[in-house]
């Protein structure tokens, strides 16, 4: 997208939480979040449709509250976190209907990267107490991890098995404009 007379936003990591949910023993979910990331939006209209989004999310920042799963989920089990310190995203389409906007873009995991989809809630556009604009979302997506090479799992007797393979992914993401 042309930058000129665009509006250009980036991820206040202050404000934002990037968080997932994957059912352990099919019975609750484990939760976390990862921890550093950086991403831009480059926009010409202020319902951000047809914009371009870009995410990075470093993958050893992911945290659970368990250090040893932590370990484990940074293990080349998982995410394997020494070659492949990066999580990344891109928008290929975004469509807005009002405060709803549908995006669809290309997750890379690992060294696989599929296609998401992402429904988004435009929460509203403000300042801050500084005077800075502010954009606020809420994001949801889910994918299946075996599609990304995350495939490590135990077989639990007759229950089945110990992590189930969907991922839901939930985003509230705060934007500050910068032009």
């Amino acid at each position: 997208m042309d930058e000129q007379n665009s509006m250009i936003w980036m991820i206040d990591p202050v404000h934002t939480r990037l968080r997932f949910g994957v059912r352990y023993l099919m019975l609750t979910a484990v939760s976390g979040w990862f921890t550093e990331f950086e991403g831009s939006v480059i926009t010409k209209e202020e319902d951000f449709s047809a914009c371009e989004i870009r995410l990075t999310i470093y993958a050893n920042s992911i945290y659970t509250g368990n250090e040893e799963r932590d370990n484990h989920l940074r293990s080349a089990d998982f995410f394997d976190t020494k070659r492949y310190p990066t999580i990344g995203f891109r928008s290929t389409s975004v469509t807005a209907h009002a405060d709803h906007i549908q995006v669809n873009g290309e997750l890379t995991i690992k060294d696989v990267t599929q296609p998401i989809g992402f429904n988004v809630i435009l929460l509203g556009l403000s300042a801050d107490p500084m005077g800075n604009s502010k954009a606020g979302f809420e994001m949801d997506a889910v994918f299946n991890r075996q599609d990304f090479k995350i495939s490590w799992n135990q077989v639990i007797d007759k229950f089945g098995v110990m992590i189930a393979d969907e991922v839901k992914l939930h985003g509230d993401v705060q934007l500050l404009r910068i032009s």
